[in-house]
Protein backbone atom coordinates (compact mmCIF):
# COMPACT_ATOMS: atom_id res chain seq x y z
CA UNK A 1 0.00 0.00 0.00
CA UNK A 2 1.22 3.69 -0.90
CA UNK A 3 1.24 6.07 1.46
CA UNK A 4 -1.26 7.94 0.08
CA UNK A 5 -4.25 5.04 -0.10
CA UNK A 6 -3.79 4.35 3.59
CA UNK A 7 -6.05 8.05 4.91
CA UNK A 8 -8.03 7.24 1.93
CA UNK A 9 -8.54 3.35 3.13
CA UNK A 10 -9.43 5.30 6.58
CA UNK A 11 -11.40 8.13 5.05
CA UNK A 12 -14.19 4.89 3.41
CA UNK A 13 -14.19 2.93 6.26
CA UNK A 14 -15.21 5.59 8.54
CA UNK A 15 -17.47 6.96 6.25
CA UNK A 16 -18.89 3.21 5.92
CA UNK A 17 -19.28 3.19 9.75
CA UNK A 18 -21.28 6.19 10.27
CA UNK A 19 -23.37 6.08 7.47
CA UNK A 20 -24.17 2.57 9.11
CA UNK A 21 -24.75 4.43 12.73
CA UNK A 22 -27.73 2.98 14.59
CA UNK A 23 -28.83 6.46 15.99
CA UNK A 24 -31.44 8.13 14.33
CA UNK A 25 -30.73 10.26 10.98
CA UNK A 26 -30.83 13.84 10.97
CA UNK A 27 -34.12 15.24 10.67
CA UNK A 28 -35.94 11.69 12.08
CA UNK A 29 -36.47 11.06 16.16
CA UNK A 30 -36.79 8.20 17.47
CA UNK A 31 -40.51 7.41 17.02
CA UNK A 32 -40.01 7.32 13.62
CA UNK A 33 -36.94 5.31 13.82
CA UNK A 34 -38.91 2.62 15.54
CA UNK A 35 -41.82 2.71 13.63
CA UNK A 36 -39.32 2.74 10.83
CA UNK A 37 -38.41 -0.94 12.24
CA UNK A 38 -41.89 -1.93 12.98
CA UNK A 39 -42.17 -3.12 9.28
CA UNK A 40 -45.54 -3.12 7.89
CA UNK A 41 -47.00 -1.71 11.18
CA UNK A 42 -45.36 1.24 10.56
CA UNK A 43 -48.09 3.48 9.67
CA UNK A 44 -50.11 2.43 13.21
CA UNK A 45 -47.11 2.88 14.92
CA UNK A 46 -46.94 6.19 14.02
CA UNK A 47 -50.20 6.98 15.18
CA UNK A 48 -49.98 5.14 18.12
CA UNK A 49 -46.32 7.36 19.40
CA UNK A 50 -47.13 10.62 18.02
CA UNK A 51 -50.03 10.85 19.72
CA UNK A 52 -48.02 11.37 23.10
CA UNK A 53 -45.48 15.14 22.14
CA UNK A 54 -42.94 13.30 25.13
CA UNK A 55 -42.46 10.57 22.73
CA UNK A 56 -41.68 12.75 19.93
CA UNK A 57 -39.05 14.80 22.06
CA UNK A 58 -37.93 11.76 23.78
CA UNK A 59 -33.92 12.28 23.36
CA UNK A 60 -32.60 8.22 23.89
CA UNK A 61 -33.90 4.67 23.06
CA UNK A 62 -34.01 4.47 27.45
CA UNK A 63 -36.22 7.46 27.56
CA UNK A 64 -39.02 6.18 24.48
CA UNK A 65 -38.56 2.87 25.90
CA UNK A 66 -40.01 3.92 29.82
CA UNK A 67 -42.57 6.05 27.35
CA UNK A 68 -43.68 3.06 25.66
CA UNK A 69 -43.57 0.73 27.86
CA UNK A 70 -45.70 2.97 30.66
CA UNK A 71 -48.02 3.47 27.14
CA UNK A 72 -48.30 -0.41 26.98
CA UNK A 73 -48.66 -0.67 30.61
CA UNK A 74 -51.44 2.10 30.62
CA UNK A 75 -53.34 0.21 27.69
CA UNK A 76 -52.99 -3.12 28.68
CA UNK A 77 -54.76 -2.64 32.27
CA UNK A 78 -57.64 -0.23 30.05
CA UNK A 79 -58.15 -3.20 27.70
CA UNK A 80 -58.06 -5.84 30.68
CA UNK A 81 -60.95 -3.46 31.75
CA UNK A 82 -62.49 -2.95 28.49
CA UNK A 83 -62.53 -7.12 28.59
CA UNK A 84 -63.90 -7.58 32.19
CA UNK A 85 -66.83 -5.59 30.71
CA UNK A 86 -67.44 -7.95 27.65
CA UNK A 87 -67.46 -10.59 30.01
CA UNK A 88 -70.34 -9.46 31.83
CA UNK A 89 -72.25 -10.05 28.34
CA UNK A 90 -70.88 -12.60 27.39
CA UNK A 91 -69.27 -15.12 29.90
CA UNK A 92 -67.54 -17.45 27.87
CA UNK A 93 -64.57 -19.21 29.34
CA UNK A 94 -62.35 -17.79 26.46
CA UNK A 95 -63.26 -14.63 27.20
CA UNK A 96 -62.76 -14.73 30.81
CA UNK A 97 -59.53 -16.07 30.39
CA UNK A 98 -58.47 -13.31 28.24
CA UNK A 99 -59.45 -11.02 30.68
CA UNK A 100 -57.91 -12.41 33.68
CA UNK A 101 -55.27 -15.10 33.06
CA UNK A 102 -53.60 -13.84 29.87
CA UNK A 103 -54.23 -9.80 30.51
CA UNK A 104 -53.11 -10.01 34.22
CA UNK A 105 -49.78 -11.55 32.46
CA UNK A 106 -49.83 -8.55 29.72
CA UNK A 107 -49.62 -5.87 32.62
CA UNK A 108 -47.12 -7.72 34.66
CA UNK A 109 -44.99 -7.94 31.61
CA UNK A 110 -45.10 -4.15 30.90
CA UNK A 111 -44.44 -3.15 34.42
CA UNK A 112 -41.90 -5.68 35.04
CA UNK A 113 -40.29 -4.11 31.82
CA UNK A 114 -40.56 -1.01 33.04
CA UNK A 115 -38.68 -1.67 36.77
CA UNK A 116 -36.15 -3.48 34.55
CA UNK A 117 -35.24 -1.08 32.49
CA UNK A 118 -32.82 1.18 34.56
CA UNK A 119 -31.12 -2.21 36.40
CA UNK A 120 -30.86 -4.95 33.13
CA UNK A 121 -32.00 -3.48 29.72
CA UNK A 122 -31.72 -7.19 28.49
CA UNK A 123 -33.91 -8.36 30.82
CA UNK A 124 -36.25 -5.57 30.00
CA UNK A 125 -36.51 -6.10 26.49
CA UNK A 126 -37.07 -9.82 27.13
CA UNK A 127 -40.34 -8.15 29.51
CA UNK A 128 -41.45 -6.39 26.40
CA UNK A 129 -41.67 -8.89 24.15
CA UNK A 130 -43.29 -11.72 26.11
CA UNK A 131 -45.71 -9.25 26.86
CA UNK A 132 -47.35 -9.84 23.08
CA UNK A 133 -47.60 -13.46 24.58
CA UNK A 134 -50.77 -12.47 26.19
CA UNK A 135 -52.90 -10.96 23.53
CA UNK A 136 -51.48 -13.55 21.15
CA UNK A 137 -52.75 -16.75 23.10
CA UNK A 138 -56.30 -14.43 23.96
CA UNK A 139 -56.58 -14.36 20.27
CA UNK A 140 -55.80 -18.61 20.22
CA UNK A 141 -58.37 -18.85 22.47
CA UNK A 142 -60.88 -16.83 20.97
CA UNK A 143 -60.42 -18.76 17.95
CA UNK A 144 -60.68 -22.22 19.57
CA UNK A 145 -63.92 -21.21 20.81
CA UNK A 146 -65.58 -19.83 17.58
CA UNK A 147 -65.64 -16.22 19.18
CA UNK A 148 -65.35 -13.75 16.84
CA UNK A 149 -65.01 -10.00 18.54
CA UNK A 150 -63.87 -7.41 16.43
CA UNK A 151 -63.48 -4.92 19.51
CA UNK A 152 -61.40 -7.35 21.28
CA UNK A 153 -59.19 -8.13 18.62
CA UNK A 154 -58.37 -4.60 17.77
CA UNK A 155 -57.13 -4.40 21.30
CA UNK A 156 -55.13 -7.15 21.30
CA UNK A 157 -53.65 -6.55 17.91
CA UNK A 158 -52.68 -2.47 19.35
CA UNK A 159 -51.48 -3.99 22.48
CA UNK A 160 -49.12 -6.76 20.61
CA UNK A 161 -48.37 -3.78 18.52
CA UNK A 162 -46.82 -1.76 21.68
CA UNK A 163 -45.03 -4.89 22.94
CA UNK A 164 -43.21 -5.29 19.35
CA UNK A 165 -42.39 -1.61 19.54
CA UNK A 166 -40.86 -1.83 23.26
CA UNK A 167 -38.99 -4.54 22.58
CA UNK A 168 -38.04 -2.62 19.21
CA UNK A 169 -37.23 0.34 21.61
CA UNK A 170 -35.60 -1.54 24.53
CA UNK A 171 -32.96 -3.37 22.17
CA UNK A 172 -31.69 -0.21 20.76
CA UNK A 173 -30.21 0.39 24.08
CA UNK A 174 -26.84 0.15 24.92
CA UNK A 175 -26.06 -2.79 26.98
CA UNK A 176 -23.50 -2.47 29.77
CA UNK A 177 -21.00 -4.88 31.37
Amino acid sequence: MTSSTLPLLFFTISLILILHAPLPTLGTNFCETICDEAGKDEARCLEILKVDPKMVKASSYAEISKLILKLGEEKAASAQKALKEIMKTNPSPAIAECATTFYDGVVASFKSSLGELKVDALTANYDAKVAGDGPTTCDKALASANIVNPSISTLNKDILLISKLAFIATNKIPQTA
